[in-house]
């Protein structure tokens, strides 16, 4: 079994209930330890900020305020790839998986 990597204490609320659920499924297929926990503490705070800005870009749409949803939208397009390069950084993508030789996770899960 895979050893626990430990919760950074920053990440509260959502971000530690986000942990709970990826870490053991990343620790399980070899893609998460101690030295690379703060990759997938950056990735859940990268992946929160791109839900807010997801949120902002959709509220400035419905108001018919186009500049606005053009700042948002950059800012969306960032944190997308910012929140990609991460997940590759981790192996949570199956090609990231295969090149990293990780297995594969476990039938029903990402």
């Amino acid at each position: 079994m895979a050893e626990a990597v430990t919760r950074p204490a920053y990440l509260r609320g959502g971000l530690a209930d986000r942990w709970d659920a990826l870490a053991p499924e990343l620790a399980a297929i070899g893609a998460l330890d101690a030295l690379n926990a703060e990759t997938l503490a950056k990735y859940l705070l990268a992946e929160n900020e791109y839900l807010r800005v997801s949120e902002l870009v959709q509220r400035s749409i419905t108001d018919g305020d186009a500049d606005e949803a053009g700042k948002w939208i950059a800012a969306q397009d960032r944190l997308t790839r910012q929140v990609l390069a991460l997940a590759d950084a981790l192996g949570m993508t199956p090609e990231s998986r295969r090149r990293k030789g990780l297995k594969a996770p476990r039938k029903g899960k990402a």
